[in-house]
This record gives C-alpha cells, structure tokens and sequence, in this order.
C-alpha cells in the first residue's frame, strides 16, 4: 500500500468546504477544534478512517505511504519517529487527508470552465442581475469591499481567483486591500465593478473566524518538545495591530522548525516580513535569524542573525511563498554569530533584543506575556 483509500464523495466534499471558507489543505489540522463547522464535520471522520488504516500498516508499509506525499507535506514527518506513537499516527493521517484534498483543490480548469455552476447564484439568484456582460458584480451600498473579499448581507463573496496571489492562494491584499480603501474614499464619485470566484461563498461570520485564525497558524512554541525531531513545520504569526509608532513596518514572521534525517540537529529559521508598500529606499529589508539546537545534548549550540535585502521590485515573489521555498535575497548581510552552549533563556532573550520592534517574536515565545501585557497597549492604539 502507497496511499490510503478515502471514500471520493467525502474528499470531493471536503475540497468544497475548504474552497468555501478558504482552507488551504496544508492548514486543515487548524480545523480540528471545530472552526469552522462545516469543515470539522467532514474532517473528523475521515481523521478517524485514516487513522485506522495506519494501525494495521507494518513499518515498511507506512514509510511507502509517508514517502508518497508530496515533498511540501512529506517533509513535516521526515525523520520517521520510532518507535511509531499515537501522535505520529495522527500527524501521518492529517497530512494523507491533505494529499488527497490538495489533488483537486482548486484546478484551473474549473475557473475557466463556463459550464460549472454558480455557488454564489444557488445561495443568492437575486444577484444574477447584478453582474455586466464582463461576468463582473456591479457594486452598490449592498456591498462592502474588504482585504479578503466582499461582504453581502449574511454571506462573504470571494475575489476570483486570478485576483490571488500566484492564481491560487490568499488574494493579492496589496491590491484587493488598497482597492477597498479607494472605494470607501471615493465611492460617492466612481463606479466599481470586481470579478469573483462563483465556486466559494460562505456565512459572514465564518470569514470573522477565518480572519482570527490567519493571524497564526501552525504549531506553537513548546520548549518541553525542543527535543523531538517530530515537533517540527511552519509557524507563521501576523502582526495583528499595526500602528504609527511601529519603528518596523511588518506584515507578518516566520518561524520554521526542521531535522535532516539521521542527524541529531534540530534547526530553527526566522525571518520577519516586511511591509512591501513601505520600503527602504527601492529595497525590503527582514530581519532573519538561524539557530541549531543539539537534541543529544539538550542545548543550542549555535545562534546567528542577519539581514536579508529585497528588492522591492521583485519583492512580490517573496510573499508569494513561505519558508522553506522563498526565493532568495539579493543580499544576505551576517549581523551577529555565537557557537558554543547557550542556555534556552539567554536564547530567547537574544533573539527577543535582536528583534526588538517586532512584537510577534514576544506572541510566539510567550503567548501569555503578549496577551496580557502587550496586545491591549497595541489594540488601544491601533483604536485610536
């Protein structure tokens, strides 16, 4: 066996909540506390079906199974952790459930295809006079542009999909976001018309849920599992109140945790993104920091920053990918470098200094700090 078998009516139906509300399959295991319901329904039994699958499969079986997701899902299971725990199992299921949503998530094809039918017309007929022989809505007071898409009564209508950045994941909120804000500033003068996606649409309020789910995503910081070199994958952290006094005009941070198999060499990458509409004199600037932590020994044996250089005109390509497929900087400038035995607090305290300015360093290593201490002083402002 290569791959697991899943029921295709599930998985088709599945693909279509994700599209509705905007789950990537690499993220579904965000869905699994139950936001947004219409996903969780489906997902958790196929969890289940998947798992029972994995607990009949020999060593040999499951590593043929592991070794035929893709590269970008593979990766999180690689070192294969022996002996093979509950946890494992139920890592190898969500990732297998991702492969099988990820094959037929948002094909082109069906973007191009006239004859596929309308979502949005179904939940909505009285909207099938609102749009011009372009196929775009003509957009009245009924309608609220936002970053993320268009709010229409009860329901969220989602921007087409070659208004996304690279055609397929979240929309290009440099344009979408700037287009909201010139209509609310001159939508008493000018018309506007926007293209959508007529296979996603879903309840207003699940978008809220998405919106607060976006600002993180991935596994949180848990220094009891430093050790493991399955504790590993991507952490991305929004900034989630901008603010005139930010001294680093920041959208969001990095954090990527990772093994080599057969090396007790666990790594850590962090790099911050900066605000692409603010540049440095033609140039992006994000701060980045490498570390690597000895599992056998339990202590990081190596921490050094740098700053990577961008140029803004090309700066678009390193939003488009998150760590480990970003492209690289024009220039890479080593700022800092200590080898030897450095202690988890000194750690954290280093790399909080040298990313001083950026408080979703602080959100990320210590979440209650952050909560109580940082987040209502940045919300007040923000507010005001």
């Amino acid at each position: 066996m290569a791959e697991l078998e899943f029921e295709k009516r599930k998985i088709k139906e599945l693909q279509r909540q994700c599209l509705h509300h905007n789950i990537f399959p690499i993220f579904l295991n965000h869905c699994l506390d139950g936001e947004p319901p219409a996903v969780y329904s489906i997902l958790k039994p196929l969890l289940e079906e998947a798992r029972e699958q994995l607990l009949i499969l020999d060593n040999v079986e499951l590593k043929n199974v592991i070794n035929s997701l893709p590269s970008g899902l593979r990766m999180y299971l690689l070192p294969i952790h022996k002996p093979i725990t509950e946890e494992y199992l139920r890592r190898v299921a969500e990732y297998c459930i991702a492969a099988e949503v990820q094959k037929g998530y948002s094909p082109i094809s069906s973007v191009l295809d006239q004859e596929v039918g309308s979502e949005v017309l179904a939940k909505c007929p009285e909207l099938e006079r609102r749009f011009d022989d372009d196929g775009l809505l003509i957009l009245n007071e009924d309608f609220t542009l936002l970053d993320g898409g268009i709010k229409y009564e009860e329901y969220f209508l989602h921007y087409h999909q070659f208004l996304r950045r690279g055609f397929a994941s979240n929309p290009n909120f440099d344009f979408t976001g700037k287009l909201a804000r010139y209509r609310q500033e001159t939508g008493d003068k000018n018309s506007f018309r926007v293209a959508i996606d007529h296979r996603r649409i879903m309840k207003f309020e699940d978008y809220r849920s998405f919106v607060e789910m976006d600002t993180w995503f991935g596994p949180d910081f848990n220094p009891e599992k430093l050790d493991d070199p399955n504790y590993v994958g991507l952490t991305v952290v929004g900034r989630s109140y901008r603010t005139l006094l930010d001294s680093y005009p920041l959208i969001k941070t990095e954090f990527l945790w990772k093994t080599n198999e057969g090396e007790a060499i666990k790594t850590l990458e962090i790099e911050e993104i900066s605000d692409p509409e603010k540049p440095y004199d033609k140039w992006q600037i994000n701060r980045y920091v490498h570390s690597e932590r000895d599992m056998s020994h339990q202590i990081f044996q190596h921490l050094d920053g740098a700053a990577k250089v961008y140029p803004s005109n090309t700066y678009k390509e390193r939003l488009d990918e998150n760590m480990p497929n970003n492209i690289k900087p024009a220039h890479y400038i080593k700022l800092f470098r200590i080898d030897g035995q450095i202690e988890i607090n000194d750690w954290i305290s280093l790399i909080s200094m040298f990313y001083k300015g950026n408080e979703m360093v602080v959100e990320y290593f210590d979440p209650k700090l952050y909560k109580e201490k940082i987040e209502p002083r940045r919300k007040l402002m923000w507010e005001n």
